[in-house]
């Protein structure tokens, strides 16, 4: 079972991680994952990313997701 501390250190090995690379890599359910991100933003551990102000810069051009990406990304606060 994956806890709250694999979590954060996912998300620190990768800089920011989506809930998709938190699940393949932790071989863990999404609801799970998912109410672990929200504990860990509750204690102040991580943050979300803006992904709005992600898509107004020249870097997301390359971007599959640049069209459609609404889904959360987190970062080590």
């Amino acid at each position: 079972m994956v806890s709250l501390l694999q979590i954060r250190d996912l998300i620190a090995l990768y800089g920011q991680a989506d809930i998709d690379l938190l699940c393949k890599h932790s071989h863990a359910p999404q609801p799970m994952v998912q109410a672990m991100l929200e504990k860990l933003v509750a204690m102040g551990k991580l943050e979300k990313v803006d992904v709005s102000a992600c898509l107004t810069s020249t870097s997301c051009k390359g971007c599959p997701e640049s069209t459609a990406c609404s889904h959360p990304i987190y970062k080590i606060k």
